[in-house]
């Protein structure tokens, strides 16, 4: 017989309050303290990990010595990782048509290197999604093109996994037939009863992924982007936090580069030094 799983520790409201004001001062994520379901949820498998049997006593820990370092893996934990490969494909189909031809007039990837950086990369499905645009755009260029990815997340784990790029056949829905030929390696025998696919090295070799905060950027992260792509990540964020990784973010993008927020995401009041050029695209003058 299957053992029931047994139930996950009670969260009291004043405890999911100061779990969240942790995670908003860490890392700027705000989730609010009543969704205590989705607290409690997310928070009981960091319990199990560490064998640390209430929340009480993690509450504790995260004020304790090496409390920081917890603290960021409560940020990890209260961080939803949903991507898809060419979610919002409107903004790869401007690319390709727009935003990469203007960028190339103005040098990059002849001069220097095109940098596109996923901001907050997830899985890395963006970053490589990117990647695959870059490189589909660099063949109809006489001689190619210089270019290179950045991909950067809070969450350490996360980023691994990113790095390894490893995917299930359902985390590549997003990819036709030839995109998959292309772009793509699939291993020759299945994986724990799946088949998975591993994103070519040709695309690898371009990438560079480092972990960063962006409401609390780190000034030694080294790097410059043409393209910045930070979409779907400023809903956890409040409003100031929200200024603050976008003004972060902008401040590593190149003069005439762009900047691209989720659909739902809209700036209402760009930041003086950005102009809009188009839904949820911006351009820094």
């Amino acid at each position: 017989m299957t053992p029931a799983l047994a139930e996950p520790p009670y969260l009291s409201p004043d405890i999911a309050a100061a779990l969240v004001a942790i995670a908003v001062e860490i890392g700027g994520i705000a989730v609010a303290p009543t969704k205590r379901d989705f607290i409690q949820m997310r928070v009981s498998r960091r319990l199990r990990e560490i064998g640390c049997d209430d929340f009480e006593s993690y509450l504790a820990s995260l004020k304790g010595p090496g409390g920081d370092e917890e603290a960021r893996r409560l940020v990890e934990a209260l961080t939803t990782h949903t991507t898809s490969f060419f979610r919002e494909q409107l903004h790869y189909d401007w690319l390709a048509a727009e935003g990469l031809p203007a960028l190339v007039a103005q040098g990059a990837g002849r001069e220097r290197p095109l940098t596109v950086w996923s901001a907050a990369c997830s899985l890395g499905s963006e970053l490589w999604s990117a990647g695959m645009t870059l490189d589909a755009f660099a063949a109809t260029q006489p001689g190619g093109l210089r270019w290179a990815l950045v991909g950067t997340d809070i969450s350490r784990k996360i980023l691994r996994r990113a790095a390894n790029a490893v995917f299930t056949e359902d985390e590549i829905s997003g990819l036709d037939e030839p995109m998959r030929r292309a772009w793509l390696l699939r291993s020759s025998a299945p994986q724990r009863g799946r088949i998975l696919y591993r994103i070519a090295p040709e695309l690898r070799s371009r990438a560079r992924l480092a972990w960063a905060n962006l409401v609390d950027l780190d000034p030694r992260l080294s790097l410059t982007a043409d393209v910045a792509f930070l979409r779907n990540v400023l809903i956890y964020f409040r409003p100031e936090d929200q200024r603050r990784a976008v003004a972060n973010v902008m401040g590593r993008l190149r003069p005439g580069g762009y900047l691209l927020t989720g659909h739902s995401e809209s700036l209402a009041e760009p930041p003086a030094g950005l102009r809009q050029v188009r839904t949820s695209v911006y351009q820094k003058v």
